[in-house]
């Protein structure tokens, strides 16, 4: 009788372990806050280029939840601007999805693509080693057909320190890109730097001019459906992450599924693991 009491609890502890363990790993929403108003503005080593990352919401309404990711390079004292744009959706489970992209190549137009499916632009989790594809069909003027194909993978857990602060624990990506055109293949590799919590920090191009952030600005995100505190006692601590541990794998409606995606799964234990250690990093607000 005994051992049939300790079974469910050692599961909770099982869980408990488990997602003090995966708390390290980072949602790509925290990686890549997804937020419509979001701004990144970087500057190139040498102060000549100015790269600003934005989210607005595009003019296509075809897909619920579209975002359009709008980067702009601007050849500062100049008139000289390029812009490509993005257009992604952020899934339940925290994927970042492709569904179309226009990347300005000079005097050979515009490629563009689109993905049907759309395809992963950045994972949920992002742990070292972790790597993933992306491949597009275009059409470029003096071309013709051209096949790209990025392959990133998180190559380091850096601590990054720029114009805009000291981020801790960012993931460094890799990204080799291979272009296949009718008479060649091209080949280049560049980088990007991703902090928890803020998104792009620094990235290198393919010919090695450093981009640094400057300045940034975060839209505060919607308040969650479902909150954390699961059993409504006023702050988030053990007792809800032992809720969650309670109901994890249950499908449909309920209180311990805090991002409402229908399922009671990982997801839920960081986030509420997530709020714990946040609220153990803050002051108290009484004795």
């Amino acid at each position: 009788m005994k051992l049939t009491k300790f079974v469910p609890w050692l599961k909770v502890l099982a869980i408990l372990i488990l997602t003090c363990c995966f708390a390290l790993t980072v949602t790509a929403e925290n990686y890549y806050p997804a937020q419509v108003g979001n701004t990144w503005v970087f500057l190139s080593a040498d102060g000549s280029q100015q790269q600003t990352y934005t989210l607005e919401t595009p003019e296509r309404t075809d897909v619920e939840g579209l975002i359009e990711l709008k980067i702009t390079n601007a050849t500062l004292g100049t008139d000289v601007t390029v812009v490509d744009t993005y257009f992604i959706t952020v899934e339940n489970d925290g994927d970042l999805m492709l569904h179309q992209s226009a990347v300005d190549q000079g005097a050979f137009g515009t490629a563009k693509a689109t993905f049907k499916p759309p395809v992963t632009f950045f994972p949920a989790e992002l742990p070292l080693g972790h790597t993933w594809q992306i491949t597009a069909e275009t059409e470029l003027k003096l071309v013709g057909p051209v096949t790209s194909t990025s392959t990133v993978t998180v190559v380091a857990i850096e601590d990054i320190e720029t114009s805009a602060g000291v981020f801790k624990d960012c993931v460094k990506l890799e990204i080799n890109q291979r272009d296949v055109l009718t008479l060649a293949i091209f080949r280049e590799t560049y980088y990007q730097w991703l902090a928890p919590g803020v998104g792009p920090v620094k990235y290198l191009d393919a010919q090695d001019i450093l981009y640094e952030l400057q300045h940034y600005s975060l839209v505060e995100p919607d308040a969650e459906e479902v909150s954390v505190d699961i059993n409504s006692d006023g702050v988030v601590n053990i007792l809800d992450l032992v809720s969650v541990s309670a109901n994890f794998g249950q499908a449909g409606e309920n209180i311990a599924d805090v991002n409402s995606d229908g399922v009671v799964n990982i997801v839920d234990l960081v986030k509420v693991a997530g709020e714990i250690r946040a609220a153990a990093g803050a002051p108290a607000a009484h004795p």
